[in-house]
C-alpha cells in the first residue's frame, strides 16, 4: 500500500503476491469481517463497510489498482482526467463551459475539483452513453444504417 498524490487517499497497487494472498477471500461473499487488533480485541465491521471491501478485494484479486478517497477530497483537473478516462485539456473545457464545478486555489491560477463532482459527472456521463447506444441499437433493430 501507498500514499496517493491526493492528500486523504490511499492507493493500493496490486502484485503478483497480492493477487495470490487475496485469491481465498474471492469466493467468500455474505460473510463477516472482522478486525482483530494486535491485543486481541475484536471488532465486527457494519455490513455495508464489509461489502467496499469484499468489492476492493474482488478487485485487487483481479489486478486492479486502488484508490480509496473521500467524496469530499479534492483533486486537480489532471487527476479528475485520469479518474474520468479524459484529458485534462477536455476537463479544463468542462470547467469553462460550466459543467464540472471547480474552484481557485486562492492567489494562483490552479483549480480544484471535488470527488463528489467528479463521480456525478461519470455517472451522468454513463447514463448518457446508455441512452445514446439505446437509441442506436432500436434504430439498428428497426433496419436504419448507420
Amino acid at each position: 500500500m501507498a500514499s496517493s498524490t491526493v492528500p486523504g487517499a490511499v492507493e493500493f497497487i496490486a502484485t503478483p503476491t497480492s493477487r495470490r494472498a487475496l485469491s481465498p477471500v474471492v469466493n467468500q461473499r455474505g460473510g463477516t469481517v472482522q478486525v482483530v487488533f494486535e491485543d486481541g480485541r475484536v471488532f465486527e465491521l457494519p455490513k455495508e463497510l464489509a461489502d467496499v471491501l469484499f468489492t476492493a478485494v474482488l478487485k485487487a484479486a483481479d489486478g486492479h489498482h486502488l484508490t480509496l478517497m473521500s467524496q469530499s477530497d479534492e483533486v486537480s483537473p489532471a487527476k479528475a482526467g485520469k479518474l474520468l478516462g479524459l484529458s485534462r485539456q477536455y476537463v479544463d473545457r468542462l470547467i469553462a463551459e460550466g459543467v464540472l464545478p471547480a474552484r481557485r486555489l486562492p492567489g494562483s491560477t490552479h483549480r480544484k475539483i471535488r470527488v463528489a463532482d467528479v463521480l456525478a459527472f461519470a455517472d451522468g456521463r454513463a447514463v448518457r452513453q446508455r441512452l445514446i447506444t439505446g437509441m442506436v441499437d432500436t434504430l439498428t433493430d428497426a433496419g436504419a444504417e448507420y
